[in-house]
Order: C-alpha cells, then structure tokens, then sequence
C-alpha cells in the first residue's frame, strides 16, 4: 500500500469495498473479448487479449481477501497500467460504470503503483490530494511524491498539476504547467487533452485566436471518441461563418455532447431557416432534458404557426422552471417570457379562445337541458 488508508480511483469508498454483496463470477462482467482486443490494439498493449485475461480474472478474484493474486513474471507495471487504462475506456465509451469492474480498474492502478509505474503513483497521490476526507499523513505523503514526480518533469503529473490549478482557479499556473507538459509531449491522446485545457483558458482570457488554435490542435492529436468539446468549442468561434459553424456542431452532437443540439437548433432555425431540421436536434437536447433545446422548439412551433403544439410546450416549460422555486430556474422563466412575448401572447389567447369555446358549449348544453321539449309545450 501506498497510503495509510487505501486510495480508491474513481471515488469508490473503502466501506464499499469491504461491505460489498458477492461478487458475479469474472466471465460474467468481463467486456468482451472482440470490444477488449480491439482497445488493447488501439493503447499499443504488448499482449493480447488472450495472455491478459488470466490476469485479469486473478486479480479480480483477490478483490475481497488479503491474498496476492498471481501476476506471471512477463507482466510489468505498463502492462498493468494498459489493463487499467483498458477498463476505464470502455467506462468512458459506454458512459456506464460497472462497479465490479471499477474496483478491479482501482486495484490494478494500486498494483502498477506497487510496481513503480509513476503514472499510477500520480492517479493514486492526486486522488489522496483532493481527497478531503484522506488521512492527514496519507495527504502529506501524497504532496510529497507529486514534488517529486515534478522534480522529474513527470509528464502526466505536470498535467493533472495544471488540472489541479484550473480547479482553484490560478489559472496563470495552470498554463504554465499544461506548457511544461507539451514540451515533453506534444503529439500524443494526453496531449489533446492539455491542447483542449489550453483552448477553454484562452476562450475564458479571452484570446480567441490561440483558443482556436489549441482547439485544433486537440482534434488532430486526439481520438474522436474525446474531442466533442473541442468541436463545441469551435462551432461558437466560427459564429462569423455558419456553414463552418455548423460542421463542428454537429461534429459534437454526433458525439453526444449536449450543449451542441440547442445551438445547432438555432443556427437552423435562425440562420438557415429550416425549422424541420431544427426541431429534429430540438428533440435530442429536450429527449436529454435540456431546457433550451425545450424553448428551442417553442421558437419552432411558433414560427410554424402550430399554436397547440405551442401551448403543450408553453406549459411544460412552466412546470419544469416554476415548480420548485428555483431562483436560476425563475430567472430563466422571466427571461423566456419577456424575450417572447408575441410567441407568448399568441398562446395565451389561444389558451383563452379555447376557454371560451368551452365556456360558450358548456352553457349551450345546459340550456338545452333546461329547456322544455316541443312536446310539452304543446300538450301544456
């Protein structure tokens, strides 16, 4: 162990750990051998699938007891660290945690740790660092080993360094650090992301040009599967050229990033003037809860005239922002209603013509209830 008190990546407790039910047999969580082979290839792995399995199933077996589990001697802390890495892109690409799985990838950072693979030993101290409920000594220990791994010029501690840094907002030693980092690396998946660090720096400074600048450069050095925020990104600094604008959102979107199906709705709709397709990425943010991909399709029934459809979002768009009083929610409310107030006002008669439909029947059915029928009135 590293620390007094096991560091756990990925903000699994102890208490889970050692409290944990039974575990499912290994071959029933392990990926699948095609889905791991193919990540294994892609992170340059040594071994294949079939040598690493082993491995794999005897460390996650140990998980519960104080046993060692058997690590073949061919087995040295990189591999061990590309095993991990393994496990947690398929978390990362199938946004899912499996906490089985989890635990096994926390152990086998420990393990590469063990084995004096530094990139575990920087996930490990960072972990105790920022972790307030660590040891005081487990703590101290870890900002030790982190001036250490910097006195090296340890590339992944310089980046989680500047991580660090941008959390506590001193930005200006963020920079230096993401900088200190690409002079040791700068065409590598680690690289891509200190380029998209540096890029939302620069779009906050803001130094739009240079933010534009690393944004690329992020996408060139990085796998597709982590650049949706860099496209994102760039889609708002080529505001000047819609056409560009609109390749990088949906360049994101495709990637699931969120924020880029409200602007790609807008763009559509305000610029382009297609409120089909508008609505088709309106639809997507508000399948994902998104509230201004929800008044992005309040914009497209308006301008299509269909006040009903209108109406049902009007109201929902009430419920969702008016509900539980939430003051940001209330101020989003009041900004809706005061931007669109012709929109607004033709739903509200609307909703009053209906009433008075309804209204105007209702009393046209009771007075013909009341009535006398035409036979009575003669038979009187």
């Amino acid at each position: 162990m590293m620390f007094g008190g096991r560091v756990v990546v990925g903000s699994k407790s102890v208490f889970l750990r050692c409290f944990s039910t039974r575990r499912p047999p290994f071959y029933e969580v392990f990926p699948k051998k095609t889905v791991m082979n193919r990540i294994l290839f892609d992170l340059d792995s040594r071994h294949n699938y079939g040598k690493l399995y082993k491995v794999f199933e005897s460390v996650y077996q140990k998980l519960d007891t104080e046993e060692e589990p058997e690590i073949p001697k061919f087995i040295n802390a990189s591999d061990l660290m590309i095993m991990k890495k393994t496990l947690e892109n398929i978390r990362i690409r199938s946004h899912t945690t499996n906490r089985n799985l989890l635990d096994l990838e926390n152990e086998l950072t420990e393990k590469a740790a063990e084995y004096g693979n530094n990139d575990a030993v920087a996930l490990l101290a960072f972990e105790a660092i920022m972790n307030k409920s660590s040891p005081q000594d487990d703590r101290a220990y870890a900002k030790k080993l982190v001036a250490k791994l910097l006195e090296l010029k340890h590339p992944l501690t310089l980046k989680m360094s500047g991580d660090l840094c941008v959390q506590n907002q001193m930005l200006a030693q963020a920079e230096k650090f993401y900088n200190d980092f690409l002079e040791l690396e700068s065409d590598t998946f680690l690289a891509s992301e200190v380029y998209k660090a540096l890029g939302k720096l620069n779009f906050q400074k803001p130094d739009l040009i240079k933010s534009k600048q690393y944004f690329e450069q992020s996408i060139k050095t990085g796998p597709i599967d982590k650049i949706s925020e860099c496209h994102y990104y760039l889609g708002q600094l080529n505001a000047h050229d819609p056409e560009r604008a609109r390749f990088h959102f949906e360049a994101s979107a495709s990637q699931g990033f969120l924020q880029s199906f409200q602007l790609l709705g807008f763009l559509e709709l305000n610029y382009f003037d297609n409120s089909f397709k508008a609505k088709e990425w309106f639809k997507l943010g508000a399948e994902l809860s998104d509230i201004h991909s929800i008044i992005g399709l309040f914009d497209c029934f308006i301008k299509e005239d269909y006040l009903k459809a209108a109406k049902k979002t009007y109201s929902t768009l009430e419920v969702l922002l008016t509900k539980d009083g939430d003051d940001d929610k209330l101020k989003v409310w009041h900004h809706f209603n005061s931007n669109r107030k012709n929109g607004v006002e033709k739903v509200k008669d609307l909703a009053t013509s209906v009433e008075s439909t309804f209204k105007g029947a209702q009393e046209s059915i009771e007075l013909s209830n009341t009535a006398p029928s035409q036979e009575n009135r003669w038979n009187l």
